[in-house]
């Protein structure tokens, strides 16, 4: 999964800031690892089983720290997404 914050993030708050929005949408204990990410952007590996809740609550956060932009079954098409620029 690849997701983009609305403000900058550092690498270290990328999980944090996933880990707030598990909680809070119920579902603290689901796994996933950030795989890369700069500033405005991550690639996230989830486990397929874990997919749809780990969108759910990354896509839903009210506060809108994250979104989830896209899905992939392979990190091939991600770390290509992650070359290109980000959008403004």
């Amino acid at each position: 999964m690849a997701g983009e914050p609305l403000r900058p993030l550092s690498p270290a708050e990328w999980p944090a800031r996933l880990r707030e929005a598990l909680a809070a949408s119920g579902a603290p204990s689901l796994a996933f690892r950030v795989v890369r990410s700069d500033a405005r952007r991550a690639i996230v590996r989830v486990d397929g089983a874990d997919l749809a809740p780990a969108r759910g609550a990354w896509t839903a956060r009210p506060s809108g720290t994250v979104r989830t932009v896209r899905t992939w079954g392979t990190l091939v098409g991600a770390k290509a997404w992650m070359g290109r620029s980000p959008p403004p």
